[in-house]
């Protein structure tokens, strides 16, 4: 009888603990969702110029290889920023791997194919994160003044993050959703807990030291 109570102290502890976390990860998103409302712009016009429109990176498919059309949406909506002369520059930001895989790259040519001058396009392909994009934003490319495009739901956390380190950001969305049913709102409240975790220990050194690519 005792290891029967035993056990069952240690699977109520466990559900406890359970319930806390999921508790806690539903309060970040809230949280996280409420504060990025703040400088979420729905029209261009009502948009401050800035240094550089940061277009946050996806892949060009979704988990199933179809086509990601989140990836489109955010091009659009970045393209038709310099068009209307909000910014003089783009930084495109996303992940890159030795197979041929760079987000950076993929989002540099959709935007030349809109009309938006190579020169102007600068690449960060070394960010596998929203938090390492707007730290490499700040501390490598030097941006103190961005409009940030990526759909509404993913925005709230990048402008938490970036405000959160000094650059004066507002939210651009395109259109669409980045996370699509139960599972992908438990990532993205999960990666709102995270973005307080990033912002208590601060700007990783390691990607700040990561080199600029040429």
């Amino acid at each position: 009888m005792k290891t029967v109570r035993v056990l069952a102290f240690g699977v109520g502890l466990i559900v406890i603990a359970l319930g806390a976390l999921f508790t806690l990860v539903a309060m970040s998103g809230t949280a996280v969702e409420a504060w990025g409302r703040a400088y979420l712009v729905d029209a261009p016009h009502q948009l401050p110029k800035a240094d550089a429109v940061l277009v946050l990176g996806t892949s060009l498919h979704g988990r199933r290889g179809q086509t990601n059309w989140t990836l489109s949406h955010r091009v659009d909506a970045a393209a038709g920023l310099w068009h209307a002369g909000l910014a003089d520059r783009l930084l495109v930001s996303g992940s890159s791997y030795d197979d041929g895989y760079d987000e950076a790259r993929d989002m540099r040519d959709e935007l030349v194919a809109r009309g938006v001058p190579a020169a102007v396009i600068e690449l960060d392909p070394l960010s596998y994160r929203t938090w390492h994009s707007v730290v490499r934003a700040r501390y490598v490319f030097g941006k103190r003044r961005l409009l940030i495009v990526s759909q509404p739901d993913h925005l709230a956390r990048a402008l938490f993050l970036a405000r959160h380190i000094g650059i004066e950001a507002w939210g651009a969305p395109a259109r669409g959703l980045a996370y699509i049913g139960l599972y992908d709102a438990l990532r993205r409240n999960l990666a709102c807990l995270i973005a307080y975790v990033d912002v208590i220990l601060g700007p990783p050194p390691g990607v700040i030291a990561a080199a600029r690519p040429r």
